[in-house]
């Protein structure tokens, strides 16, 4: 079972990453894969956190080390990537049979549980993308099955992959918090060991920042100053406190209200993860701006403990919860931004391939060797990848300003039939349009992506 549910979600997913060059949110792109490639390659849009360095640079650091791999044996560049993330996420499918068989739960139902994160919509959708909550799921997952066992080797790497999860995403210091609470209740020598690892991956951080934005802390100060004491995060969007609830109704309901069920019928065995799981999403929940995303770790901790009520239950109901799952992997094309819980794009708009069309004709024109400048139409910039998919040296405007690049680009991308000129390729309802302008080099071009 554990190898049909890998074998599935590999080949599904790895379909979904080659078919897909849409986005989910502008995160994947500009806080890991574009400052990646200006790492690597010297040029690439600049969003405001690595002007003012709001973000640690270990999530973009192994995004650019991929980048400098996949160049040196002239691999192409996304694909690379996606197959990096895809790896990740198929390798949280084992996480969650590890964590399951620390749990208690039999090898068969562990493997049911792994199964069933494996065929989630959620995590297919999920899985090619550079984001530090898809990544960080993996190594939480990784220190709970770790913690659970005991063993004080087993603690120093729990440590050690829960501060890892909080350099992807500082948030994930609410599971530290939570591992903590845990190994205290279990032995004061354990929550002692894991503290002391805890606090050298704080100093690793620490560290980080410092070599990359000359102070202490500098990424984490930044960050919590600009959500929590300014409230400037507000200013993305407010939600209501039922939004989570709500959206991983919508969105994955299939999967996760027999997982909610199940893990309620073994919190008589276990209910250390369960509690955790909740804290983590009211926390999440009294914040005002909230994305979908910011949950994704608890997932596969959910699946993780439901396989404890999976040994409690009939076969016939294990069998009904794994072919739930299987139609929340074949109702994937039908995933919508309402879904997931946004409202901007539209909430009937397919989320699947959203701006695919503008990020292909983007890796087209970079192979251009007469272009000396590229303007976007009719898609806001930052919805596309920008200079990773690009990957020229070339000024790439937007279309908000009138004036903006004006004579400094001979090419356009646009909606098919708005511009005139030569079409030199097409993706659907969107051309490549060359431009008989002529063209001069823009040497005050501005970075910022904003």
């Amino acid at each position: 079972m554990l190898i049909f549910g890998l074998s599935v979600g590999l080949v599904s997913r790895l379909i979904f990453a080659f078919s897909d060059d849409g986005l989910w949110w502008p995160d994947e792109y500009y806080q890991a894969l574009e400052p990646a490639h200006r790492a690597v390659f010297g040029y690439g849009w600049q969003a405001w956190e690595f002007i003012d360095g709001a973000r640690n640079w270990t999530l973009p650091g192994i995004v650019a080390l991929v980048l400098k791999f996949a160049n040196a044996l002239r691999l192409p560049l996304i694909p690379s990537v996606e197959v990096f993330c895809v790896l990740i996420n198929v390798s949280t499918i084992i996480a969650v049979y590890v964590l399951s068989k620390s749990l208690g739960a039999s090898r068969w139902a562990s493997s049911l549980a792994a199964t069933v994160f494996s065929f989630m919509g959620l995590a297919v959708f999920m899985s090619p993308r550079t984001m530090g909550e898809g990544w960080s799921a993996l190594p939480v997952t990784l220190a709970f099955a770790l913690l659970f066992r005991r063993e004080t080797r087993g603690l120093i790497i729990a440590g050690l992959l829960l501060s890892l999860a909080v350099a992807l995403r500082l948030q994930n210091g609410l599971f530290c918090l939570g591992a903590l609470v845990i190994a205290f209740r279990h032995a004061r020598r354990e929550g002692l060991v894991l503290l002391g690892v805890l606090g050298v991956g704080a100093l690793i951080y620490g560290l980080i920042d410092l070599f990359t934005w000359g102070s202490f802390f500098h990424s984490a100060i930044t960050y919590i100053r600009f959500n929590l004491i300014e409230g400037r995060a507000s200013s993305f969007g407010t939600h209501p406190f039922w939004l989570y609830v709500t959206s991983l109704i919508t969105s994955e309901g299939a999967t996760v209200i027999p997982l909610v069920l199940l893990s309620l019928i073994a919190m008589r065995r276990s209910r250390e993860v369960p509690l955790m799981i909740i804290t983590f999403l009211v926390v999440h929940s009294l914040i005002p701006h909230k994305e979908l995303r910011f949950v994704f770790p608890v997932l596969p901790l959910l699946a993780a403990h439901a396989a404890m009520g999976l040994d409690l239950v009939k076969p016939q109901v294990q069998g009904a919860v794994v072919t739930l799952a299987l139609l929340s992997l074949a109702s994937l094309p039908w995933l919508t931004y309402g879904r997931l819980g946004i409202s901007d794009p539209p909430r009937d708009l397919p989320a699947l391939d959203h701006g695919g069309p503008y990020n292909r004709l983007l890796q087209k024109a970079g192979q251009l060797d007469d272009l000396c400048g590229l303007r976007i139409n009719g898609f806001v910039h930052w919805r596309t990848g920008g200079y990773a998919y690009f990957h020229k040296n070339a000024p790439l405007y937007r279309a908000e300003k009138p004036a903006e690049g004006e004579g400094h680009f001979n090419y356009v991308i646009a909606p098919k039939g708005s511009i005139a000129g030569m079409e030199i390729a097409t993706d659907r309802d969107v051309s490549l349009i060359k431009l008989d302008v002529p063209c001069t080099p823009d040497p005050a071009y501005d970075w910022r992506l904003e």
